[in-house]
C-alpha cells in the first residue's frame, strides 16, 4: 500500500536490465557461442547452425525496454527535481558517457566468447542497482 520512490524505481530498472543481460549470458553459454574471431573461422554450415530465432531478441528487448522506461524518464525527472539548476545537464552528460563506453562490448566479444561481454554488462547493471539501493534512504530524504 506504500508508493515506491523514484530512486527505488530506478534501481528496479537497473535490475531489469541486469535480468536481460543475465538471460543473454545463460543463453550464450547454453548454445556455446564463440568469440567473433572464432565465429569468423567456422565453416558456413556450423555458423548457420549457431543462429537463433527472433524470440531471443523479443525477450531481450522487452526487458531492456521496460528497464529503460524505469530509468530514463524517471531519472531525468528526478534529477530536474532535486539537482541544482547548474548541474541538471549532468544527467544527459552521464548518458552520453555511458553511450560512449559501449565500444567495450565489441572489444570483449572480439577476444572472448560473447557470454563474457553479457556478463560484464550484467555486472555493471547489478553494481549500479546496488549503488542506487544503497543511496535510496538518502535520496528519499533529499526529495522530501
Amino acid at each position: 500500500g506504500k508508493a515506491i520512490s523514484t530512486p527505488r524505481k530506478i534501481a528496479i530498472g537497473m535490475g531489469l536490465a541486469g535480468l536481460a543481460f543475465l538471460f543473454m549470458t545463460v543463453f550464450s553459454i547454453i548454445n556455446g557461442y564463440p568469440s567473433a574471431e572464432a565465429f569468423k573461422d567456422l565453416p558456413a554450415a556450423e555458423a548457420a547452425a549457431l543462429k537463433t530465432g527472433p524470440w531471443v531478441l523479443f525477450v531481450l528487448y522487452f526487458f531492456l525496454t521496460v528497464a529503460e522506461l524505469f530509468i530514463s524518464p524517471l531519472g531525468l525527472s528526478f534529477v530536474s527535481k532535486v539537482a541544482p539548476k547548474h548541474l541538471q545537464g549532468l544527467w544527459l552528460c552521464a548518458t552520453a558517457v555511458g553511450n560512449l563506453l559501449l565500444w567495450i562490448g565489441p572489444l570483449i566479444y572480439n577476444a572472448y566468447p560473447i557470454w563474457v561481454a553479457w556478463t560484464v554488462f550484467f555486472s555493471v547493471c547489478i553494481i549500479s542497482m546496488g549503488v542506487m539501493l544503497g543511496m535510496v534512504k538518502w535520496l528519499e530524504r533529499v526529495t522530501e
